[in-house]
């Protein structure tokens, strides 16, 4: 009789305990878009529409136009959370390491998702505070240069293929968006180099990152080192 009566105060704590985090998720949830809306409200820049409808639908363009770069930020989108998620379930396993590595591997995929939709280094930044997209470019060179650094063992014992095909697409579309360089190299900036080869490789690379992601993070979980 202690017995059942001690299970069900675990279970009643359980319940109070799951009820108290679902309501700060929603919190959470309901805070950040209302943010944003209120932002949207408060700015005299744009109409609402502007901010709050589709680009086609504003424009009067075809809806498939752009297709690649849309999949594309599909993909960002995709790995930052398939990383939110692994994050957390990691740090609750009791793996930290591999919880932080997630979790800040997160928010540079989410810069950059940001980075590519807004198009902050090629116009947002260099128009709106002087930046030149060389120096941006760079800082972000940095950025994974220092992430690389700090994770090194984990990066290369988890799917280094992957990776590695992953950072050679994304490097090669670097490669062939610097005038300079493709001057150097013999090349001309043609629809081919631009589009296809360019936007190729970044679409590619973005997609394998995501790939990456996703079998590192099941990987991951599936054998936490907490455990």
């Amino acid at each position: 009789m202690a017995s059942i009566s001690e299970n069900s105060s675990r279970s009643s704590l359980n319940i109070t305990a799951s009820g108290d985090t679902s309501r700060r998720w929603l919190a959470v949830g309901i805070s950040v878009p209302a943010i944003i809306v209120t932002l949207a409200l408060l700015q005299n820049g744009y109409t609402y529409g502007e901010l709050l409808n589709d680009p086609a639908d504003i424009i009067g363009y075809d809806p498939f136009l752009g297709m690649i770069s849309t999949l594309g930020l599909f993909s960002w989108a995709a790995a930052a959370g398939v990383a939110a998620l692994a994050a957390t379930v990691l740090r609750g396993a009791g793996d930290a390491q591999a919880g932080r590595f997630f979790g800040i591997a997160g928010v540079l995929t989410l810069l950059l998702l940001v980075d590519d939709a807004f198009m902050l280094h090629e116009q947002v930044l260099p128009k709106g505070l002087g930046i030149r997209e060389r120096y941006i470019k760079v800082g972000y060179l940095f950025l994974a240069a220092a992430f690389a650094m700090t994770f090194f063992r984990f990066l290369i014992r988890n799917n280094p293929i992957l990776l590695a095909s992953s950072v050679g697409f994304l490097a090669g579309s670097v490669v062939f968006d610097n005038p300079a360089l493709l001057n150097g190299l013999g090349l001309m900036q043609t629809d081919l180099v631009l589009y296809i080869v360019e936007d190729g490789c970044k679409f590619t690379g973005i997609v394998l990152w995501f790939t990456w992601m996703l079998k590192t993070a099941a990987d991951s979980i599936g054998n936490p080192a907490g455990t």
